[in-house]
């Protein structure tokens, strides 16, 4: 990979594109911005990107499309979708089809710069062997684990790729117990030591019924034993089985 990675940001929206350059360019990242996916695509050919961040909802050639382009040619290049709330389920199908994450708008610099920055760790890790979970749980993406419990109630922790791109974890931003999280809302925000934000999408709809308080006097165990003492939250789910069909073993 070269010493600023090509991110190719595909919008059909001016002000989105601007936004993207302006949030990222401190970062060592060399930018090229298009309005369409058929632009994108003839980039795409090209060879150049390294990166991809496109919008999920566009007139002609959408996100999904374009996912699918680059997952034919390109499969090692991490996508990002941009997405808004109202297609958040879509964006889940987008993570099952292999986008590398999502970012819901409007994003924060911060936002925006952690998920890049986790792409970019991944294209450098492509070639290392990955740890695997140590035992069969449901996953959303590279995100997180969630294993049923006995009582049908479902534990979350950071999965094993979350986990190795992610950096120290100085702080995590948990929900309330109580609170009702949307399956692929935002179900916790990890701060880590260089000062970005990342995003953790909620992997189930259901009510906040536990914390691992654990976490707030010691955040790194968040990182440091994901299956085990750096669980997050336990939800009660509200739609399992048919939310579960979303998830991946």
């Amino acid at each position: 990979m070269s010493e600023d990675t090509k991110v190719l940001v595909v919008d059909d929206e001016q002000v989105v594109l601007d936004s993207v350059r302006k949030h990222l360019r401190r970062e060592a990242y060399e930018i090229r911005t298009v309005l369409s996916g058929t632009e994108a695509v003839e980039i795409l050919d090209s060879g150049w990107p390294e990166v991809v961040i496109t919008d999920l909802m566009m007139p002609g050639m959408d996100g999904l499309e374009l996912l699918e382009r680059v997952r034919d040619s390109s499969p090692a290049i991490p996508v990002i979708m941009i997405t808004g709330y109202a297609t958040m389920r879509t964006a889940l199908q987008a993570l099952r089809q292999g986008a590398f994450d999502y970012i819901a708008k409007p994003f924060t610099r911060a936002e925006l710069q952690g998920v890049v920055i986790r792409a970019t760790r991944q294209i450098s890790q492509e070639n290392e062997p990955e740890e695997a979970d140590p035992d069969p749980r449901h996953h959303l993406g590279g995100h997180c684990w969630i294993h049923i419990e006995a009582d049908t109630t479902a534990r979350i922790g950071l999965a094993r790729s979350f986990v190795d791109v992610v950096g120290e974890v100085s702080e995590v931003e948990l929900p309330a117990v109580g609170d009702y999280l949307e399956q692929g809302s935002v179900c916790l925000r990890l701060l880590t030591a260089d000062g970005r934000s990342h995003t953790l999408w909620s992997p189930l709809s259901g009510s906040v019924l536990e914390l691992n308080e654990a976490l707030r006097e010691n955040p790194g165990l968040a990182a440091k034993d994901p299956f085990g003492e750096g669980w997050l939250v336990r939800l009660d789910p509200a739609n399992l089985e048919e939310e579960l069909k979303d998830l991946d073993l």
